[in-house]
């Protein structure tokens, strides 16, 4: 998978809102992949900031099982817990769903125009490989059908506790076609939104976020120390601390 580089300069917002935020979104985004051992000495050089916001974006992070504190070992980038895994599709599952009925059977009229603009900027990232926007985008599209049912809130709750399954998500663009089948997803659901079919609708969006389950098996395969069932977070063997900030 490509990796941006992601140390940035804490300068918006609270400063440690602006921390929590960079860390949280280079975890999500497998820059920081699981186990990655980090320090608030080094990120708050790195950040060009005081080690105070840095503990409490820790703190934050750690609460959200996104931050791994070990006593005498130190702090590391919490693997990926499948049993999480699966509890936060059935939550957005359940979510996406009820969006959905509420949609059409309330008979919310469809931007197709701005669908349609997010579908073919999927393309167009697909087509140049760069699959961290492509997420990004994938994104977009879910949050416009609950801004459609009035339902920005559930939007932003689903968001906050599916880090897990986010993080699968990002390694799943490494599986061949994953990207190409989510965008054919995408514009299929449009169409039955379109169309005003709830069946078909439904049925779409339970093949979209359950096809995650046949994925994750293969990516367990490919990366099997970033889960921790069965990887739990003892050694970190062959961890190269020189790859950090990269």
């Amino acid at each position: 998978m490509t990796k941006r580089k992601w140390v940035e300069t804490a300068q918006t917002k609270t400063t440690s809102e602006s921390v929590y935020e960079i860390l949280f979104r280079n975890i999500i985004n497998m820059n920081l992949v699981p186990g990655t051992i980090i320090s608030e000495k080094e990120i708050s050089e790195k950040m060009e900031v005081s080690r105070t916001p840095v503990r409490e974006s820790f703190i934050r992070l750690s609460n959200e099982a996104l931050i791994k504190v070990i006593p005498q070992k130190g702090s590391f980038v919490s693997r990926i817990s499948l049993s999480r895994v699966k509890e936060e599709r059935f939550l957005r599952e359940s979510l996406e769903t009820s969006v959905i009925k509420e949609i059409i059977l309330n008979q919310i009229p469809i931007p197709e125009e701005l669908f349609n603009k997010n579908l073919e900027s999927q393309k167009i990232a697909l087509e140049q490989k760069d699959y961290v926007r492509f997420i990004e985008l994938d994104q977009v599209f879910h949050s416009i059908l609950f801004n459609l049912a009035d339902r920005p809130m559930c939007f932003d709750v689903m968001l906050k506790f599916s880090s897990h399954y986010r993080r699968v998500r990002y390694l799943s663009m490494s599986v061949s076609g994953v990207s190409a089948s989510n965008l054919q997803h995408h514009t299929e659901l449009t169409k039955h939104l379109v169309k005003g079919d709830l069946e078909m609708a439904m049925e779409m969006m339970k093949t979209h976020l359950r096809k995650l389950n046949i994925e994750k098996d293969i990516i367990f395969e490919k990366y099997p120390d970033y889960f921790e069932e069965e990887s739990p977070i003892t050694g970190l063997i062959g961890f190269d601390d020189t790859k950090l900030f990269k």
